[in-house]
């Protein structure tokens, strides 16, 4: 069904397509907006890119509420029985789930409610003569899809469709209250699994042993006293959320972060956030290579107290949870380098490298506060000047689309 739609809303095909007035089944996600009518193409220029891409605009009915947004990800569909008003808003193809042969008249002036209402009317009338079957175009006939790989694609949907028609199921005049209770059913069974899991962990928590062994843990590492009381180490350790507080904290007080310029520290600290493996290792520098020996180390001091304090952690395993795979790439990323540069130095996807800068972001924040808090101003400097140098350009913009 995907290949399928992706080839239907493919530029090449649908484009000429899109006339005034044409009648087009639109879908956000969770949101059907039902059969609405284009009014004409657009040209939208992208603020990051800068390059040009062809949208749509189209008249789609949505509730009052959301109707004065132009964003189609935040438009609401309207529920049966409720009114809600007819909104012209620029939507990509690939919302679009079915294009019609049919057509109606669209006026050139439709700043009016009354007019764009009057173009709701037109469309319950075209469904009430076609009997709410709304004649589609044909992608082979009318569109000229005739690659081998949609040929390919409309066989398998006609193999699975005739399965479909030998199911014990198919034609059963209860088909969709069925498919509901299942629907209903599903959700109901996630809801258990996520119950359980979360009483799994709740009951985790509630091992006393496995508690004690924690707070031993904390003592011997000075993060509170031998009455519980929290130390200052204890303190700076509760305002890093993001990752491992207790080598954050560590590399604080140890001096790690002292002889590094902004980035390097920023590239340190993508060892916390760096969730995916690469098949290349990072090319590290001795100005990289160092802190990062200085942070196992301390990492598997931690482990080592952990182990003695009969908590069960595995040394090796705890240490490999700091992944420098982006050490180089946030490094020469916060000296400047393009996005276009740092994709020809990994194997990781692009996403993933935005995704774990944005939290890269978030941890240098905290650690920001972390350095306040303590009193050390040239700490504190040199995280704010790091977060400087790293939100810059694509990865930090706010849409690709805008």
């Amino acid at each position: 069904g995907e290949d399928f739609h992706g080839f239907l809303t493919d530029p090449q095909y649908i484009v000429r397509f899109m006339n005034a007035g044409r009648l087009v089944r639109v879908k956000n996600q969770e949101q059907d907006f039902g059969w609405g009518a284009v009014i004409h193409l657009e040209k939208v220029k992208s603020s990051v890119t800068s390059e040009e891409q062809m949208m749509v605009k189209v008249l789609l009915h949505v509730t009052k509420d959301s109707a004065s947004s132009k964003i189609a990800s935040e438009l609401k569909a309207v529920k049966p029985g409720e009114k809600g008003e007819m909104t012209p808003v620029t939507i990509l193809f690939s919302l679009i789930q079915q294009i019609s042969s049919a057509r109606i008249y669209i006026p050139d002036d439709l700043k009016s409610l009354d007019k764009r209402m009057a173009i709701l009317n037109a469309i319950k009338e075209v469904q009430r003569r076609c009997e709410n079957k709304i004649p589609l175009v044909d992608p082979e006939k009318d569109m000229k899809i005739n690659t081998p790989e949609f040929k390919d694609v409309v066989k398998k949907i006609k193999t699975f469709e005739k399965r479909l028609q030998k199911h014990s199921l198919h034609g059963h005049p209860e088909l969709a209250s069925l498919v509901e209770q299942y629907r209903t059913k599903s959700e109901v069974v996630s809801e258990l699994i996520a119950a359980k899991q979360h009483l799994k962990k709740s009951k985790s928590l509630l091992q006393m042993d496995e508690l004690k062994c924690m707070k031993r843990v904390l003592r011997r590492l000075g993060y509170c006293s031998t009455s519980d009381v929290i130390e200052i180490k204890g303190r700076i350790a509760c305002e890093l959320s993001s990752a491992d507080e207790l080598l954050l904290t560590e590399m604080m007080f140890n001096g790690l972060f002292n002889p590094l310029n902004p980035p390097q520290v920023a590239a340190i600290l993508s060892c916390f956030v760096c969730t995916e493996k690469s098949s290349e290792m990072p090319k590290l520098t001795d100005a990289l290579s160092g802190p990062l020996r200085t942070m196992q180390d301390m990492a598997r001091k931690i482990a080592k107290v952990s182990k003695e304090a009969k908590l069960e952690l595995e040394e090796d395993e705890y240490v490999e949870r700091f992944k420098p795979f982006m050490m180089d790439i946030v490094h020469e990323w916060t000296k400047g380098a393009s996005f276009k540069d740092i994709m020809k130095m990994t194997d990781m996807f692009e996403g993933s490298i935005i995704r774990s800068m944005r939290l890269l972001e978030e941890l240098l924040r905290q650690m920001v506060q972390a350095s306040k808090n303590i009193g050390n101003t040239e700490l504190e400097n040199k995280f704010a000047e790091a977060i400087k140098l790293l939100k810059r350009d694509i990865v930090f913009a706010a849409s690709l689309y805008l």
